[in-house]
């Protein structure tokens, strides 16, 4: 009898990648997925440090899976992993630790399961870049997810992930015909859209020599088909130094959506200077506009933390009146938890929970006032999109325009996914806009989707 596997991922789409390197190894050797616990002999969890909130329900998560299925093999990897061994081991009566390092290392993990070795724990002091996820339709369906980099020229005072995530030089960077290579079998094989994804997408290649206006260059290049790629979150400093390039190529090119995460944290540069960012608030103000001039209606996605130590009312409104000077289109809003080895951990002038809460409700309040009146200019209008994900709480699809906005469609089949389409936008709503299905442009790239689904929570949406 195979043996079975299910999987639960947290956090952000570098999370997910990871998560995808290591479900190939265990098919390759056998194992089956299954879709919930009770049903596996394996149990992968791919955790998220990123805040505290989420730490608490993760943790309470693996209690409640170790306390009734304690018979089980659990592999605990990700961020948590890293920086929460002891407790960890703690819970599971059977348990192996995987960092974020050793993902790539998941050959000698399977084995080790294999062999019962509980207790055990896989730390890398380096990341080796050398293997990708593949793309498989019946486990991905049409989306690719490519990890191309990790690591960041950041040193924020708030930030766990460079530690869990530590690696040598600061950043490391997968080889440009490696992705290039990836990504061109994916789209062969009926990958729509491609995820390009890591920590700070924006300085991909900067340990090599090039950048992801290069990597960008070549897979619209060599790669053909119709397809649309997603750059991920990148961060202002390593942005702006290729922004104009990635706006050209724009330009030149639709199948790159026009879709930016540029996280700004704060309105204020007396916080930004606490968090130890580099970059001020006119200059992250002068990148979005020039984004803007070039493509009105593009998605505009940054993040917001509320209750950074120091941060008073005058700072707090600096950070309201920024959302509405900018107008983005979605806005992540995070209270500050204070999270291990970080220097803001122990800051002086810590904001009261209370406190964190109700600026948290106001800006959540704004944020959503403001991506309304964007979303409402898009009704009455006839555009393009790609028939993307499943309805999550319905019996519809959801679409991407080419500025990657969603767009809720009631009733439509979902064996149409991957088809490239154009919606009637019907009505908007902060988060997302509704539409009907209008006519189908390109049929869809693969079969009726015959993957099953793999419990993914995304907290920071990079």
């Amino acid at each position: 009898m195979r043996k079975r596997l299910y999987v639960e991922t947290y956090g952000c789409w570098l999370n997910k990648a990871d998560t995808n390197i290591m479900i190939q190894e265990f098919l390759r050797r056998g194992y089956v997925l299954v879709s919930s616990p009770e049903e596996a002999d394996v149990i992968l969890i791919n955790t998220c440090a990123v805040r505290g909130d989420s730490e608490i329900r993760q943790l309470k998560r693996m209690r409640e899976l170790a306390s009734r299925l304690r018979d089980k093999f659990f592999i605990v990897a990700g961020c948590l992993a890293k920086i929460k061994i002891r407790e960890i081991q703690r819970i599971f009566n059977k348990c192996i630790i995987v960092d974020p390092n050793s993902v790539e290392d998941v050959d000698k993990v399977v084995s080790a399961v294999e062999r019962g070795e509980a207790g055990k724990v896989f730390l890398r002091e380096d990341r080796p870049m050398c293997k990708l996820p593949d793309y498989i339709p019946e486990l991905h369906g049409h989306i690719y997810v490519v990890p191309v980099q990790v690591g960041c020229l950041c040193s924020c005072t708030f930030c766990v992930t460079k530690i869990a995530r530590q690696v040598s030089g600061r950043v490391k960077s997968y080889p440009l015909e490696l992705i290039v290579e990836h990504v061109k079998r994916a789209v062969k094989r009926g990958a729509r859209e491609i995820y390009i994804t890591g920590q700070d997408v924006a300085c991909y290649g900067f340990d090599r020599g090039y950048t992801l206006v290069e990597l960008l260059e070549r897979i619209l290049r060599e790669v053909e088909g119709t397809y649309f790629i997603r750059i991920g979150m990148s961060e202002p400093e390593a942005y702006s130094k290729i922004v104009d390039q990635i706006l050209d190529l724009m330009k030149s090119d639709e199948r790159i959506y026009r879709y930016f995460h540029i996280p700004v944290q704060s309105g204020s540069d007396k916080i930004l200077r606490l968090m130890r960012r580099r970059y001020t608030v006119d200059e992250y103000r002068e990148l979005v506009r020039k984004i803007r001039r070039t493509f009105p209606e593009a998605c505009i996605v940054t993040d917001m933390i509320v209750g950074f130590p120091g941060e008073t009312e005058e700072d707090f409104e600096l950070s309201l009146k920024l959302i509405l000077e900018l107008e983005f289109d979605k806005v992540h809003v995070a209270r500050f938890s204070p999270r291990p080895f970080t220097e803001a951990e122990i800051m002086e002038r810590q904001v009261p929970d209370r406190v964190k809460k109700e600026r948290s409700r106001r800006m959540v309040e704004i944020a959503n006032a403001v991506s309304l009146q964007r979303n409402k200019t898009f009704v009455g209008r006839v555009l393009r999109a790609v028939l993307s994900t499943p309805e999550p709480k319905g019996d519809g699809v959801v679409a991407r325009l080419l500025n990657y906005k969603p767009v809720i469609l009631k009733g439509v089949r979902r064996d149409l996914l991957s088809a490239v389409c154009k919606v009637a936008i019907t009505d908007a709503t902060p988060v997302s806009l509704r539409g009907e299905l209008v006519e189908i442009e390109i049929k869809p790239s693969i079969e009726p989707a015959r993957y099953r689904e793999i419990a993914m929570l995304e907290e920071d949406a990079s």
